[in-house]
């Protein structure tokens, strides 16, 4: 295997870490669990630790029919009925979601947190698709359908699971989350056709000055709280670290960006954006 592609294995497949012992405090009071894994990931089955329907829940946990009411605009009956075919999962930061190559039988809604959608080509470089936020849908919409990438967790995540032919249904019977699903996937595509745009249209220089407008242009418009990490930034433009690196130094020596504790301030918006080229 190619140096490269072994190192993307390492990070990305779990089959390649050493396996871990998880301790995971099951809602009920009985003993723990303690589960062998490669790596975090969330269970997809009822009767695990980490995946159970709102009964019995504590009281510090998430009221999913308050949620669907917020994500879906809803009636509370109609969000009760979400909240009864649902299943909570509770992801750590780091737990694999969705393994590209699986195929899915449930729908996802993120509830909180954040999801990284990462895909490992057959050269083995990482090439991240999609970033799942609060309301978003994913996993098996189109369960015949081989997943495209990973999606991992980035940061403690709480996930609601549909078996797929159930969301289906409720789609059908009401329309808000018919509606807030036909969204979801405009959205996704219109952000991955973007991606394949500038992918093929923009330098790697080009797209790192690109990637920051947009995230600026997600807040104030001047600012990225909190200051971004370069890996990441390289992994969203797909070049390499030290790319992004030089593409941001060169920026602060032309004072069009400025660090700070908190956060990279965008000096100069217009002479930024006239270098995404």
């Amino acid at each position: 295997m190619p140096r490269a592609a072994a190192r993307c294995s390492r990070s990305i497949s779990s089959r390649s870490e050493p396996t871990r012992e998880y301790r995971i405090k099951h809602p009920n009071p009985t003993p723990s669990l303690r589960i062998g894994l490669a790596m975090p990931r969330c269970s997809q089955h009822g009767g695990d630790a980490v995946l159970h329907r709102t009964q019995g829940v504590g009281a510090s946990e998430i009221d999913l029919a308050t949620r669907f009411a917020q994500l879906f605009a809803c009636s509370e009956a109609v969000a009760a009925e979400l909240a009864g075919a649902a299943m909570l999962r509770r992801c750590p930061q780091g737990a694999t979601v969705v393994h590209q190559g699986e195929r899915l039988g449930r729908v996802l809604v993120l509830l909180e947190g954040h999801v990284r959608a990462a895909m490992v080509t057959l050269d083995g470089r990482v090439l991240q698709i999609a970033e799942h936020h609060p309301g978003d849908i994913f996993g098996g919409v189109d369960p015949g359908r081989e997943q495209a990438s990973d999606c991992t967790a980035t940061m403690a995540s709480q996930i609601a699971s549909f078996a797929t032919a159930d969301f289906y249904a409720l789609a059908e019977r009401h329309a808000c989350v018919g509606l807030v699903l036909a969204k979801t996937m405009v959205r996704q595509f219109g952000a991955l056709s973007q991606l394949v745009s500038a992918r093929l249209t923009l330098s790697a220089n080009g797209r790192v000055h690109a990637e920051l407008l947009r995230l600026a242009r997600a807040q104030d418009g001047r600012w990225i709280r909190p200051l971004p990490v370069l890996s990441d930034l390289a992994l969203r433009v797909q070049t390499a670290r030290e790319t992004v690196s030089r593409a941001v130094s060169a920026l602060e020596r032309r004072g069009i960006v400025q660090r700070h504790e908190d956060g990279l301030e965008i000096v100069a918006p217009a002479r930024l954006e006239a270098l995404i080229v």
